[in-house]
């Protein structure tokens, strides 16, 4: 009995699974690979923003303010943080460890 061959598995084999395609695109094929430092800035922004929107809401004129850009400030480095330790890992994978 022949083990049924189709278009993924020109082998035979049948414990190979079909490579799934990606539906989303790559970040960098979108972002042009200016994510990282736009991560860092979109972060401030938000957080300036969201900010001076809970400072006009309760009235609290500067201190929203300053804390919602302060994270913003932090979730941004640790992002950009992140970002460096996975290109790290890509380059090291790429030199095969050496």
């Amino acid at each position: 009995m022949n083990p049924i061959v189709t278009d993924s598995d020109p082998t035979g084999n049948p414990d190979v699974q079909p490579k799934q395609s990606k539906l989303v695109p790559a970040r960098d094929l979108i972002t042009g690979g200016f994510s990282k430092n736009g991560d860092l800035i979109s972060y401030v922004l938000t957080g300036l923003l969201l900010g001076l929107l809970l400072d006009w809401v309760f009235g609290t004129r500067p201190l929203m303010i300053i804390l919602w850009t302060l994270a913003g400030i932090a979730i941004g480095f640790f992002r950009l943080w992140k970002g460096s330790e996975e290109l790290e890992e890509q380059g090291k994978a790429r030199s095969h460890g050496a």
